[in-house]
């Protein structure tokens, strides 16, 4: 038994040494392996260029205005950073040897239009950065030829004595010069504004301006006497509708109607008369008596005279005959004039030399209610209006230009149309200004 065991254990006792000299590790200070050691760290750290905080990765958001109006709202609306024509990328060469940059490439591309962005709009000038010091390359903008869109890529930068290129990604976001929005929201403001007058009082003011003009185009039809008489009625007709009286524009238009209606009879019953000399000339003269009386607005006046004139031709017609011309018009211009007659009287109060006084002194005393409500219609309503014009535009642009624009233009159909929704559904705050009519009514 212990011949087997010393037999397993000489041969053991003779491999051991051999073993542990295989495995054992190189020592530091070998002379063998220490030059090519030294060489390899010396190289792997000598041109190592570090991009510092805010180099790394390069986000800039731009503006591309165009004049001295564009510029100067956008300096005022945005912050300063978007006007900037370049941006200082610093870098730290902690290496005992300069490093050389040999050559730059800038490729971005937007993301909306797909358009890339020439080397002559963004681009990095190559320099030399001394050993062991920060130093800094400038990255060039040219805002005025960068399209609005949200543009992305990076900045390679080949270096001297490395084969691998450093790369700094880039993010780039460019929108239009504010005036062009501030202008369709204007626009989008005031079409919800007329939108809303038209759908108030605009439409019943329209439709009375309508009546006038067909009545005005009627008139033309007229005697020339008799054009220029309905004519100045019509004028002031006029006034009532542009104060929005237009009850009364319209009991006018009526009567102005039923007495170009007369006018026109009268003058068909002074060419259709069958009687005798003596009578004709007396029905002519009524005629004309009916006529100026209908200059002068006293249409019950006219009416008597009219019924004269008919008691005249009745009077000669023959027994059993059925109505004439003549007659039938008379009856007509009569039953205007009746309609006429009905129709409360219509007229602009003048103020007399006394009211006038009165007003004066009450006016300078300061209660006088003309003087309030002519002072809400005349510099309050407009002030307000104004106000609330610039407040919407103010706070539609700082909502989807400022906050939300960082490319807009990018897409100048939804870009653009969604300030003309937003113009024409923000109208709903000027319905505060309806306590601040002061219609000339009063």
């Amino acid at each position: 038994m212990k011949r087997w065991i010393l037999t397993l254990l000489v041969p053991l006792a003779i491999l051991q040494p051999l073993v542990l000299a295989q495995t054992a590790p190189e020592p530091t200070n070998s002379p063998a392996a220490s030059p090519e050691r030294s060489v390899t760290t010396v190289a792997s750290s000598q041109f190592t260029l570090v991009p510092l905080q805010r180099t790394e990765q390069i986000q800039l958001q731009l503006v591309n205005c165009v004049g001295l109006l564009d510029c100067g709202l956008a300096r005022l609306l945005l912050p300063a950073s978007t006007q900037n024509q370049q941006r200082e990328l610093y870098f730290d060469n902690s290496a005992l040897t300069p490093v050389t940059i040999l050559n730059t490439a800038v490729i971005v591309e937007g993301k909306l239009t797909n358009y890339q962005l020439p080397s002559s709009t963004i681009a990095i000038a190559p320099n030399s950065l001394p050993a062991n010091q920060i130093s800094r390359l400038v990255l060039t903008l040219d805002r005025s030829t960068m399209p609005p869109d949200q543009y992305q890529g990076a900045a390679y930068l080949t270096l001297s004595n490395q084969s691998n290129r450093l790369t700094l990604p880039i993010n780039l976001s460019v929108r239009s010069g504010p005036i062009a929005p501030l202008l369709i929201l204007f626009l989008g403001i005031l079409v919800g504004r007329l939108l809303k007058y038209m759908d108030t009082r605009g439409e019943a003011q329209m439709q009375a301006l309508r009546n006038l003009n067909r009545l005005r185009i009627d008139i033309k039809t007229a005697h020339p006497e008799d054009q220029r008489i309905l004519a100045q009625m019509l004028d002031r007709v006029r006034i009532f509708i542009d104060r929005e009286q237009l009850e009364d524009a319209t009991t006018g238009l009526t009567v102005i109607r039923n007495r170009l209606d007369t006018f026109n009879k009268s003058r068909q019953i002074e060419a259709g008369l069958d009687l005798p000399e003596p009578e004709t000339e007396e029905a002519i003269a009524l005629l004309q008596k009916a006529r100026r009386y209908l200059a002068q607005e006293e249409d019950a006046k006219c009416k008597e005279t009219l019924e004269k004139v008919g008691q005249l031709v009745d009077s000669y017609a023959p027994r059993g005959a059925g109505e004439s011309d003549v007659a039938e018009a008379i009856r007509g211009a009569e039953n205007n004039l009746k309609d006429n007659i009905q129709q409360p009287a219509i007229v602009l109060a003048e103020p007399s030399r006394f009211d006038r006084f009165q007003d004066f002194l009450l006016g300078l005393s300061g209660v006088s209610e003309r003087v309030r409500t002519e002072a809400t219609f005349w510099i309050v309503r407009p002030i307000l209006s104004l106000a609330l014009l610039i407040g919407l535009s103010i706070a539609g642009l700082n909502t989807l230009y400022v906050e939300n624009g960082t490319t807009f233009g990018a897409r100048p159909l939804p870009d653009y149309l969604g300030l003309i929704l937003w113009g024409l559904s923000a109208d709903v705050a000027s319905r505060s200004l309806s306590s601040f009519q002061g219609s000339k009514q009063s």
